[in-house]
């Protein structure tokens, strides 16, 4: 499948706020330090921007040492100083183990200097772009479609996607403990205005931004600044605090995120542009709740396949709850109402998605949105907003000519429409390439790609015992009770680590 280059962003970034916050110490878990101590190169981004190419590179003593071409000369930098680590592997699985390790770590340090090896998870299928040397990956599409009843479709850019000999190349891969359902899978090739930056809507629809603002001012509920975290798109992650969570803490089982915008007094919509993502824990969250269902799982499936009275509950969860649904709350001349919702990518790769929001009922020259992110779920890179009109561009819906799967056959007609005849990938190491054909470019526009997916997948469950029914009964009609109970589940995993560890006593 090609070298697979994977973005880790050191724990400092991830769980540590840059600025406004008292703790300055890096840690890195024991599998990033083995990954790059194994990696034949890294990529080393500093937090001013610069990068250093190291190799032999390993983590000594809180800093990170290697040897910089062409003169080999030994380069010794602090943990702290640096924003993220490039690693580029000939082995997927490894340097996959490294991606999932970094978020990991975040989201289970709790002011300890390791973290443990990440928990099998669940995601969805990965799609792998061709760049003209090797396959990239690029998107991992409709997250949170858990069962037949909740498919849905996807659009997001595929950003290394390259046209050689006129065609566009990816590979669709089922690298998880699930049974994945492809209905259709299509490109978008989007000509634009050069300089003029789009992204895609949770309905497909294209929406321009040739003049993305960013906040003037974010704080979460300590009154922190976390504009330099989410004020550009630079893989640098807003993410709970760890230290501060508590179950027994209603006040601690969310954070609270205030954004300020500049509007012009006019505007009557404004087009937000983000780039955000689901952690892990978000799926193994799930796992654990379908585990709850115990031998009656297949039942709880069919009712929410035949949007039955589960398919209600879990659509009225999601709202609720917000752990794969973030509303945009917009302090109008009413008070704080809301105004959309952000559809969660990832864990592993999200793209920039757009909304539309109706701001009419806005006074005065501010945007003040607010997002209320439940803790350890979400991860926030990039939030800004554009108050144009969206500009024509040229979008063309491409099937693909050739479909071919692991095992040779031909599966074209499989993915070439939206008609419930399903591409099904069973096990790990399932895989098909897809092949199409590159429309003519004007070479007076820039050309975007997107991938537009549908489809659903199956988590493997070990299905077994009565369904825990006084949990469940509490998670479906008890707001709030299912972040109580995922922050419960959280800090116990983490106690039995830091246990096996030795720590704590």
């Amino acid at each position: 499948m090609g070298r697979r280059v994977v973005e880790l962003v050191v724990i400092a970034a991830l769980f540590l706020f840059v600025q406004g916050c008292s703790r300055t110490t890096t840690y890195l878990a024991p599998r990033e330090d083995k990954q790059i101590s194994a990696a034949e190169e890294v990529i080393v981004k500093m937090n001013d921007g610069t990068e250093l190419q190291l190799k032999k590179a390993s983590v000594v003593k809180g800093r990170l040492v290697g040897y910089a071409p062409p003169d080999n000369k030994k380069e010794e930098v602090e943990l702290s100083d640096i924003r993220s680590v490039r690693i580029e592997k000939a082995n997927n699985t490894y340097a996959y183990l490294f991606g999932a390790a970094g978020v990991v770590a975040a989201w289970l340090a709790v002011g300890a200097a390791i973290a443990p090896s990440p928990p099998p998870s669940s995601s969805c299928p990965f799609v792998y772009s061709y760049d003209g040397e090797k396959y990239v990956f690029d998107a991992e599409p409709y997250g949170g479609a858990i069962c037949r009843g909740l498919k849905r479709t996807e659009w997001g850019e595929l950003e290394h996607l390259k046209e050689v000999n006129e065609r566009y190349r990816i590979k669709v891969t089922n690298e998880m403990n699930e049974t994945q359902y492809v209905d259709e899978m299509k490109l978008l090739v989007v000509d634009h205005p050069k300089g003029v930056k789009i992204a895609p809507d949770v309905s497909g629809e294209i929406h321009t931004f040739p003049q993305p603002l960013s906040p003037l001012r974010s704080r979460d509920s300590k009154g922190r600044d976390i504009n330099p975290l989410i004020s550009r798109r630079d893989g640098v992650f807003w993410q709970t605090q760890v230290n501060e969570m508590s179950a027994a803490k209603e006040e601690n089982l969310r954070d609270e995120l205030i954004l300020e915008f500049p509007k012009p007094a006019a505007a009557r919509k404004a087009k937000l542009l983000v780039d955000v993502r689901t952690t892990l824990w978000g799926p193994q969250i799930a796992k654990r709740i379908l585990e709850l269902y115990g031998n009656k799982i297949l039942d709880w499936y069919n009712e929410v396949d035949s949007f039955g009275p589960a398919f209600q509950r879990v659509i009225s969860w999601y709202f609720t709850e917000e752990l794969y649904l973030l509303q945009v709350r917009v302090d109008t001349k009413n008070g704080w109402e809301s105004k959309g919702v952000i559809f969660g990518g990832g864990p592993f790769v999200s793209r920039e998605k757009s909304y539309v929001l109706d701001i009419g009922d806005v006074p005065g020259d501010t945007l003040r949105i607010k997002l209320t992110p439940p803790a350890c779920f979400w991860m926030l890179d990039y939030l800004a907003v554009d108050y144009t009109d969206d500009t024509p561009v040229k979008v063309a819906e491409v099937t693909a000519t050739e479909a071919v799967d692991h095992a040779g056959r031909n599966v074209q007609s499989l993915v070439a429409e939206h008609d419930d005849s399903f591409l099904v990938l069973p096990n790990i190491g399932d895989n098909v390439e897809l092949i199409f054909q590159a429309p003519r470019r004007d070479v007076t526009l820039d050309r975007s790609i997107l991938l537009k997916a549908t489809g659903y997948y199956d988590i493997h469950l070990a299905a077994k015992g009565d369904p825990q029914t006084a949990v469940l009964d509490r998670i479906h009609n008890e707001p709030g009770f299912t972040l109580k109970y995922a922050s419960e589940e959280y800090l116990r995993l983490n106690q039995g680590e830091s246990e096996k560890r030795g720590e704590g006593k």
